[in-house]
């Protein structure tokens, strides 16, 4: 049987202890880069939540306003007669939708 030469045993004992030695750094740098990683996710996942509700609440406001702003004489005479059932409130709405179709012709 024949041996190996010394020169090529302390070289794989070098490369191995050096492998081990090296292993929980990577291990440690690995786990750092995955913290990372999830860290930018989640705050990119926050960010487009946030937009989507800004969006959303842009949107909600926009129609309540063009709602309220867009009643006309019907709408508002129907509004009446539903909410209230009030005769005076009734004949004011029926005043307020003649003055502005006059008011709109002129």
């Amino acid at each position: 049987m024949s041996t190996l030469p010394e020169e090529v045993v302390t070289a794989v004992a070098t490369a191995n202890v050096k492998a081990i030695a090296e292993q929980p750094a990577m291990l440690s740098n690995l786990a750092y880069s995955n913290l990372v990683a999830n860290t930018n996710l989640s705050q990119q996942n926050a960010v487009a939540n946030q937009q989507a509700m800004n969006e959303l609440g842009i949107s909600v406001v926009a129609k309540a306003t063009n709602t309220v702003s867009n009643l006309g004489p019907l709408e508002a005479r129907s509004a009446v007669d539903i909410l209230t059932n009030n005769e005076l409130a009734q004949t004011i709405a029926d005043l307020k939708s003649a003055l502005q179709a006059f008011s709109n012709k002129s």
